[in-house]
């Protein structure tokens, strides 16, 4: 189990607690602190030599960021399934057992992800679960259920990393973390791409949300930038930046593990440069729009009728 740290003292008690009290222990966990200055460090360097179970703990001499902290704590372990662990959450008793059991049926499985609770930060819970939050529709389920999740997540990441696990052979296979993609959306892609992943409906984790969450699901905020989202001009640039780097790292996946490139990628191309380069004119813009609409790429690539009327108002 990887658990990276960074100024999560407030949080951490109930979170190392719970993974005391799973039905099946973690074999190892290896905890990496990214320069907290709120006590985590000592908190877990204590913790550690008291845990009734092997645990090392690892320290930052700069600041690393969360995405290459994980990337640094996953290759400390040595074990055949490795979770991620977040700081501030709270994993359910079963988490581990459930996980670790659809592994042992499905072996083709690389990662594997699940539903949450979420939570505000007195663990109260706010009466909606993850997949919910995120409007995870039938189709998408039964596509990642199918083995086709490459294609959903090209249009968007669905893989919490507090809720999911993979095997360490998918390491060969993702090392090292591109730097601009978050570390769970890319061992998802990375998993899709060169083999299998899934998902499971049951939640296993209380996701907590607060105000220092480095990421997390704010709801009173999440609902409002459905239809909007960011600042008018900027969401097209970071949605030409992370669909460029995708299509970057998947093509370069598939050659070096001699698989075949999706057979989507020539298509999702055309729909990226178009949203990448809409006219400015309004009438000239609706129009490309109408037209892009028709070849159904938007409904594939992107989030239909919601990314529509984002382009038709330019934001």
């Amino acid at each position: 189990m990887a658990l990276c740290t960074f100024n999560g003292r407030a949080y951490l008690g109930e979170q190392l607690a719970s993974l005391l009290a799973q039905e099946r222990r973690p074999d190892q966990i290896a905890i990496y602190d990214d320069g907290s200055v709120d006590g985590s460090w000592e908190f877990v360097q204590e913790w550690a030599q008291n845990a009734p179970l092997p645990v090392s703990v690892h320290r930052h001499a700069e600041r690393m960021g969360y995405v290459k902290n994980f990337e640094a704590a996953v290759q400390a372990l040595d074990t055949d399934l490795i979770f991620l662990c977040d700081q501030d959450d709270i994993w359910l008793p079963n988490k581990i057992s459930l996980m670790a059991q659809e592994f042992e049926e499905h072996q083709d499985l690389l990662l594997l992800h699940t539903d949450a609770r979420l939570v505000d930060a007195a663990a109260q819970d706010l009466g909606v679960s993850l997949f919910e939050a995120l409007r995870l529709s039938d189709n998408e389920r039964q596509a990642v259920l199918a083995g086709n999740a490459l294609e959903i997540l090209c249009r968007r990441n669905l893989v919490t990393g507090a809720t999911a696990a993979f095997r360490r052979c998918l390491l060969e296979i993702a090392l090292p973390f591109p730097t601009a993609l978050v570390h769970d959306e890319w061992l998802a892609i990375a998993s899709a791409t060169c083999g299998r992943m899934s998902l499971l409906d049951t939640p296993t984790i209380l996701y907590r949300q607060h105000a220092n969450n480095a990421l997390g699901m704010p709801l009173s905020k999440w609902r409002i930038r459905q239809l909007l989202g960011a600042p008018s001009g900027q969401f097209h640039k970071r949605y030409a930046a992370r669909q460029g780097e995708l299509m970057k790292q998947i093509s370069k996946l598939s050659s070096m593990h001699a698989v075949e490139p999706p057979p989507f990628l020539p298509e999702m191309k055309k729909h990226v440069a178009f949203r990448s380069n809409l006219p400015t004119g309004n009438l000239k813009r609706i129009a490309s729009i109408f037209s892009e609409w028709k070849s159904g790429r938007y409904h594939v690539f992107s989030n239909g009728i919601r990314s529509v009327a984002r382009d038709i108002l330019n934001r």
